[in-house]
């Protein structure tokens, strides 16, 4: 699905609903194509209709840009045949759409030649996962001298229904879904044709997701209901899954810690009015705290799945675009922890280093 120029991010931020708003900071597709991104680790593209593709790695998306304007592709990836991927999601066909993928193919062969790896990148693929409203798209532009061929992945094949009543009775029985299983039901609203008919789809996956045991579980996925759908899903439905949303487990840490340090502030000073004060200070305090915390576990995180793999603090620092210090300091840590590297755990040891 083609993001919305207003929407574009450079930099990531925590699932932070702030109080009093109704908006969702999370809401943007550049997050929700990383979470979508970081299930398919280690899977294949079986929820798209592309079993036999299969993803080992999920690589930078922030390009080196060949216009003045910044194009963000959607996702990039490592498949299993070391060949990599540029996945893009479509909502309809325009010859014009070729123009973008000259670009982000320009730009993915841009940096590895700037880095001066061009022989490691041996192959280049784009995928283009078109929503049901696509039957059927040219799949080469041809100048000639220069050719653009993609691999499509049409959602109008997916068997809406059966997909429906088997995620259904699954979380019926209280049983935990798979990751294929997230994201069948993330996108099972973009698998029926017409904006009714979708509308449909989202409400009833919605009432899904609701049910899911597990909170994490099922706020991603109405998250990236959301996301997936906001051409699409009315006014009264989004409100009802914001709602759900509102108190997850990620903004439930953030304000009671800023609570807790507003109360601390507030009994220093003895008055209500100081209290207030302290509450709002805390709140603030604790939401930035909040941020950087998830800024911090996901860098450990993606660093330690490449540790795992046998990548060197240069590479890793290299790929994920981090200061090589700041990654040197996290594998130093983390080397207490091999070979497994739980990055829960690096992530405490290398977090109370400033404690220490």
């Amino acid at each position: 699905m083609k993001k919305k120029k207003t929407n574009k991010k450079t930099t990531q931020k925590a699932a932070v609903i702030p109080s009093g708003t109704a908006d969702i900071a999370y809401q943007n597709k550049d997050v929700a194509s990383k979470v979508t991104g970081e299930a398919l680790l280690g899977h294949s593209l079986a929820p798209f209709g592309l079993p036999h593709i299969k993803i080992i790695d999920m690589l930078p998306t922030n390009l080196p840009a060949v216009e003045a304007n910044e194009l963000r592709l959607d996702n990039l990836f490592l498949l299993e045949d070391e060949a990599v991927a540029i996945i893009d999601y479509e909502s309809d066909y325009r010859q014009e759409n070729f123009v973008k993928y000259l670009n982000y193919s320009a730009r993915v062969v841009k940096r590895y030649a700037i880095q001066k790896k061009l022989p490691q990148l041996k192959k280049l693929r784009i995928i283009v996962i078109y929503t049901a409203d696509v039957e059927h798209a040219p799949t080469e532009y041809s100048l000639d001298g220069v050719l653009v061929r993609i691999g499509p992945s049409y959602l109008v094949n997916m068997d809406t229904d059966a997909i429906r009543q088997k995620l259904a009775a699954k979380i019926s029985r209280k049983e935990a879904l798979s990751k294929e299983e997230q994201l069948q039901l993330m996108i099972l609203p973009l698998t029926v044709k017409g904006k009714h008919n979708k509308q449909n789809v989202i409400t009833q996956a919605a009432e899904l997701a609701k049910k899911i045991e597990d909170p994490v579980q099922k706020n991603q996925i109405l998250a990236e209901l959301l996301t997936f759908t906001d051409k699409f899903i009315d006014k009264r439905c989004r409100m009802a899954i914001k709602e759900v949303l509102k108190m997850t487990q990620v903004e439930k840490m953030i304000f009671d810690d800023g609570f807790k340090e507003g109360e601390r502030q507030g009994v220093k000073r003895g008055e209500k009015r100081g209290e207030k004060r302290g509450e709002k200070r805390g709140e603030k305090r604790g939401e930035k705290r909040g941020e950087k915390r998830g800024r911090d576990l996901k860098l450990v995180e993606q660093s330690c799945r490449k540790l795992r793999k046998g990548k060197t603090p240069e590479i890793i620092a290299t790929e994920l675009e981090e200061n090589l210090a700041t990654i040197k300091s996290i594998c130093q840590y983390a080397s207490k922890f091999a070979p497994e590297y739980d990055h829960k755990a690096v992530y405490g040891a290398w977090s109370s280093r400033l404690k220490a």
